[in-house]
């Protein structure tokens, strides 16, 4: 897929990631990275529903809803939601996309959740951390449906507004780790809380290499396109120990205010940000923050495994494990 924008022939460009995207200084972006694009629909293997909303009018902002097959007997209880974030470096992939929409389905069926996948707007055309508060508006937009007043029926009608659970994967992970932070400081209004973080093989990095881990050749070479990435998504970032994409760094907001209780990150043993992962893990039990964080590790599986392969015996593993972890929320 390429994105044309402004710009004439001979343009400089900042940023080549070969396959993937191309930067020019006059701000024109070409994406190479297609987009899979699957409908919304009822999921044949696990019966979930799907539906595209829009979050934001006029902004670009929207998300792919998804329910859970109603038993028989109906649901029983009204049922904890999800707001997910997918990953893609914060310049690339869709919520609409085939493998992020066939995990947000098996998601919703393992853990019986409301998934909300948010369609944020991609950097650097929206950069960090402006595209950060797509996220925010995202979460309010599913709070404001807790007077039972939103425009959303599956939300009125099914959600259960104690039991918001916030969630992504990589470049996701940490969308959601800031979104969580933000609501440990400011009201999402209608008396909604986050209760729950999943964090699946957070993109965060670190100076001087810190906290990374060796890998094959592929996660070594995706860990340096990240960081040659970091830059262009984030103009005027002072780094790889940027609070924005280093949490734990000296000078970041103290991890104490994470809006949550609980905490669920999973990394994976090849993945060589999973030091990274370790260390978040490390620094909220030491900040004083009073929630309990969970880690979980995919033996030899890494980054994003669970969208390559995402019914092998890891994939269904980490699923479990998110499912177990959100049902005691």
């Amino acid at each position: 897929m390429s994105d044309a924008g402004a710009g004439g022939d001979g343009d400089e460009v900042i940023h080549d990631a070969p396959n993937f995207i191309r930067v020019y200084k006059s701000g024109r972006v070409e994406r190479f990275l297609r987009i899979d694009f699957a409908p919304p629909s009822t999921d044949a293997a696990t019966g979930v529903s799907s539906k595209d909303v829009v979050v934001v009018p006029g902004d670009g902002v929207s998300a792919r809803i998804y329910l859970p097959s109603t038993p028989a007997s109906g649901y029983g209880r009204r049922l904890p939601v999800l707001v997910f974030f997918h990953g893609g470096g914060f310049c690339l992939g869709s919520a609409f996309d085939a493998a992020t929409h066939g995990h947000a389905n098996r998601l919703a069926a393992r853990v019986g959740v409301i998934v909300v996948s948010v369609e944020y707007r991609l950097a650097p055309e929206r950069p960090v951390p402006a595209l950060y508060d797509d996220a925010w508006a995202a979460l309010q937009w599913v709070a404001s449906h807790a007077a039972g007043e939103g425009q959303e029926p599956w939300l009125t009608a099914h959600a259960d507004f104690g039991r918001v659970h916030v969630g992504g994967e990589s470049a996701g992970a940490n969308i959601a780790h800031h979104a969580a932070m933000r609501a440990g400081a400011e009201e999402l209004g209608h008396g909604v809380k986050v209760n729950s973080l999943v964090l699946i093989h957070p993109y965060f990095l670190g100076g001087d290499g810190d906290g990374y881990s060796e890998s094959d050749e592929m996660g070594m070479a995706l860990l340096r396109e990240l960081i040659r990435l970091w830059p262009v998504v984030c103009p005027g970032t002072s780094g790889c120990d940027d609070p924005w994409i280093n949490p734990m760094a000296d000078g970041a907001p103290s991890l104490a205010v994470l809006g949550c209780r609980r905490a669920l990150i999973c990394i994976g043993g090849k993945d060589a940000m999973r030091g990274r992962g370790r260390l978040y893990c490390e620094k909220l039990r030491e900040c004083g923050w009073r929630g309990e964080v969970e880690i979980w590790e995919a033996d030899g599986q890494g980054h994003g495994f669970h969208l390559l392969w995402p019914t092998c015996t890891q994939a269904e593993a980490q699923l479990q494990v998110i499912a177990e972890f959100l049902s005691h929320g």
